[in-house]
């Protein structure tokens, strides 16, 4: 009996041992001796002492960065000029500590210095004599010399005069605490304006206009399971903009313990010891866990997540990359294999620096196997570019379960610029080992198997080319310029094949954008051009035409008695932006819209949605045709090494002509026209800065009463009333921004920054707006000289008859 009890015994351990070297040779297959580690993130962070408070938490950069890109966070100086900088070392020997302030477009450097005192994990930075009276924000450089390489942190700075820093901190800790106590709600109501503005059917996204119940969570019950990290975004003497970011656990639906990664916006005035919550806004998305019950019977469980998730399917419908929260997945249902292809977050993901989220993934493209290309843009967590910024292209072999990098892209851009200005721009076609590139005005096509470079077009400008969403498809004018191309090249990047449109007898054309595959371009005629009601030359467009995949125009728009400026596309619906014609001078109409019936491949995987009692709106993956395993086994691909990644510089200059728009604490979109950036900004209480750093437009930071010291003039003799405003705006030495379409509210704004602003109130006759009250607005006509008083309505109307044309300045 005991002999046949140690056969059995023998057994099940040979069986155990067994299926461990099976698992094992799943799990690593085709990877021996050529993988290679991303290991532990190594760079040390820093932060700042405001208010009694650690804030401002940085991430270090490897290389030296472009001033006028790092704009993030703003830390306030103490009253005698001084900042608390605290080192998270991290078993780093920091040999030197420097410090350098520039102006914000990185054109001065104020001070350089040197703290001599290392001895402590706390450091002084004296700033009271760069910090100068004339100037209200500079940016903050630090630089760590560890023995090996220096590392390079960066933050504005701000003089801390009539700031509320600590009351809105203040209260800002109390509202996040109070969130998690339901006997709180009745406190948190007397800040919360809920309107039907609040989707009140979801918790990934809770706003001021939310109801209490969602505001503290529900039914969810979270625990707060990292340390709360503050941010100052933006901080004047009408608001303070803050963001907090942690992560929570909370049981979902299955009864298992769930991880969310969580970012909740505050931007908030104090005034005469009242406390105003302007704006609130938490995400709350859920970090997809393999291990946990994330397959039923419909499809892949994504829970609490946005309803935009990323993803990719097979031709058969049968595998599905996704990215969540920054990592990328791969569900095989006839493998039954869930990979966890690419996470910067180590496995335990107890390492904060390895949650850093200033970065994303982007599906490329799929092949019919399953095997996936894509890229990884912004700060490099950890692994051989850590502390870079740039696009890393890698290819995921599902047979071979392995991750090999192909190509990597330096930038000295922040994140979202990098995204902006690389990460859509970038295709990988596996199949042809070729690489696409569209940086500084160049495309270039890389041959990773050959290291062969070229450069398939030179010199394209903002408008001059536009790839589809998914960035197989590029089109670019092939030869002049974007008022005189007559051909444009429609590149498949993905095959190689080309595509030709070419302009009519006397006409050329435009590229302006896809729909899903199809071709949006727009034809022009010299004999067209003119001039806006701004004095700005414009060549609209007299017609718009889309072309199918084949080639072919499948729909034409065409008004007789209107032009297009530009348009913006949206899923399937095209809004045109029209002008209309008088003389030679262009005025805006009306807006007209193109819909169009291209649509995503159909396919046996779908994303949607479905709610739960407990967590309510979700998001899933859906089979079409279900699944029935539902226990389906976990890989994690091996990076791999078969060939040195080849490194990539192009010429990323920072455009001149770019206006971004900053809110909820992030940067959120970027524009070339300053009247875009306003209306987005707008929607999500945020502001504009141009490329060099100027403000040119913040949501709400205006006195209510303001008047310039503006005189009032006449025009001269000859002289037309536009041409002596802009006279009279030359001795301000201010940028001229273009403003047309903006509201009279928003250019109220520019004038409360001491600068007047142009008007125009019929396409030959402006004003200039002086200043303004609650109910009034003040302005000089140049044809009678005389200064003038209306109410805002009357203005409204006044400047209604020119498409609300104004012309604005900044310094």
């Amino acid at each position: 009996m005991k002999k046949k009890r140690w056969i059995k015994v023998g057994v099940l351990t040979g069986a155990f041992f067994l299926a461990l070297v099976v698992s094992s040779l799943i799990t690593n297959r085709g990877t021996a001796d050529l993988t290679v580690d991303l290991g532990d993130p190594t760079l040390p962070r820093i932060s700042f002492s405001v208010a009694d408070k650690n804030v401002n938490t940085l991430a270090g950069f490897v290389n030296d960065m472009d001033i006028t890109a790092m704009r993030d966070t703003i830390t306030p100086v103490e009253k005698n000029g001084t900042l608390k900088m605290n080192l998270e070392k991290d078993g780093n020997d920091i040999k030197e500590v420097h410090y350098e302030l520039y102006s914000l477009d990185g054109e001065e450097i104020y001070e350089k210095s040197e703290v001599k005192d290392l001895s402590q994990d706390t450091l002084t930075l004296d700033l009271n004599r760069a910090l100068k009276e004339d100037v209200s924000e500079a940016v903050l450089k630090v630089i760590l010399k560890l023995d090996k390489k220096e590392v390079y942190y960066y933050t504005r700075v701000v003089r801390p005069d009539e700031l509320a820093v600590k009351e809105c901190l203040k209260f800002a800790e109390d509202f996040h605490t109070k969130t998690f106590n339901k006997k709180n709600a009745q406190d948190l109501l007397t800040y919360l304006e809920p309107n039907e503005e609040g989707d009140n059917t979801t918790y990934q996204t809770v706003t001021i206009h939310s109801d209490t119940a969602h505001v503290t969570w529900g039914d969810l019950k979270p625990e707060v399971s990292s340390d709360v990290e503050w941010s100052i975004k933006e901080s004047n003497t009408v608001y303070t903009s803050l963001l907090a970011t942690y992560q929570v656990t909370c049981k979902g639906d299955a009864d298992e313990v769930e991880t969310y990664n969580i970012k909740e916006f505050f931007r908030v005035r104090f005034s005469e010891d009242e406390v105003y919550l302007l704006d609130y806004n938490r995400s709350m998305d859920q970090v997809f866990n393999g291990n946990k019950k994330v397959l039923n019977e419909n499809g892949v469980l994504l829970g609490i997540a946005p309803s935009n998730i990323l993803y990719e399917t097979n031709n058969n419908g049968t595998i599905v990359s996704f990215v969540q929260e920054r990592d990328l997945w791969t569900y095989n249902k006839d493998a039954d294999e869930l990979s966890l292809v690419f996470s910067f977050a180590n496995r335990e993901g107890h390492d904060v620096r390895s949650r850093y989220d200033q970065h994303a993934v982007r599906i490329i493209s799929m092949e019919k196997n399953g095997s996936t290309a894509f890229a990884v843009y912004g700060y490099m967590n950890r692994g051989n570019h850590e502390g870079e910024v740039g696009v890393a292209i890698y290819y995921f072999d599902i047979e071979k379960n392995a991750v090999e990098e192909k190509a990597f892209i330096p930038s000295n851009k922040s994140f979202a610029m990098a995204e902006d200005e690389l990460g859509k721009m970038v295709y990988y076609s596996h199949e042809r080992q070729m690489l696409y590139v569209l940086a500084g005005g160049k495309l270039y096509q890389v041959n990773l198997e050959r290291d062969k470079q070229e450069i398939l077009a030179k010199n394209l400008e903002e408008g001059q080319y536009a790839a589809s969403d998914d960035g197989h498809l590029l089109a670019y004018q092939t030869s002049g310029t974007l008022e005189d191309a007559k051909e444009i090249t429609i590149l498949n990047l993905k095959t190689g094949k080309e595509q030709k449109v070419e302009a009519e007898e006397g006409e050329s054309v435009r590229p302006l954008g896809f729909v899903v595959n199809d071709f949006i371009y727009g034809c022009q005629r010299a004999s067209d051009k003119g001039k806006t009601t701004a004095g700005e030359d414009i060549l609209p467009m007299y017609k718009v035409e889309i072309r199918d995949s084949k080639n072919k125009v499948v729909k034409t728009y065409h008004d007789k008695d209107a032009y297009i400026s530009d348009i913006f596309i949206e899923t399937n619906l095209v809004t045109l932006n029209r002008v209309v014609k008088s003389k030679d001078v262009y005025t805006g109409t009306k807006q007209d819209y193109i819909s169009n019936n291209e649509e995503r491949k159909e396919s046996n995987i779908f994303l949607e949605s479905y709610t739960t009692e407990l967590k309510e709106k979700q998001m899933r993956l859906t089979y079409a045709d279900g699944i029935s395993d539902q226990s389906p086994k976990i890989l994690r691909p091996k990076q791999v090494m078969l060939d040195e990644p080849v490194t990539i510089a192009f010429d990323g200059k920072v455009k001149n002509d770019r206006y971004y728009v900053y809110g909820m604490g992030e940067l959120v979109a970027i524009y070339d026209r300053a009247s875009y950036a306003i209306q987005k900004a707008e929607e999500v209480s945020g502001v504009v800065i141009s490329a060099n750093q100027s403000y040119i437009w913040e949501k709400g930071n205006r006195d209510l009463v303001y008047y310039t010291d503006m005189e009032a003039f006449k025009k001269a003799d000859g002289q037309s009333s536009f041409e002596a405003c802009e006279k009279q705006m030359e001795a301000y030495k201010a940028k001229r921004v273009n403003l047309t379409g903006c509201t009279l509210d928003q250019v109220l704004y520019v004038i409360n920054k001491g600068i007047p602003v142009i008007a125009m109130t019929s396409q030959d006759h402006a004003i200039l707006l002086t200043g303004y009250s609650t109910t009034d607005v003040t302005y000089i006509d140049p044809d009678s000289g005389e200064e003038n008083t209306v109410s805002v309505n009357d203005m409204e109307n006044m400047v209604g008859k020119s498409g609300n044309t104004f012309i604005g300045y900044v310094k």
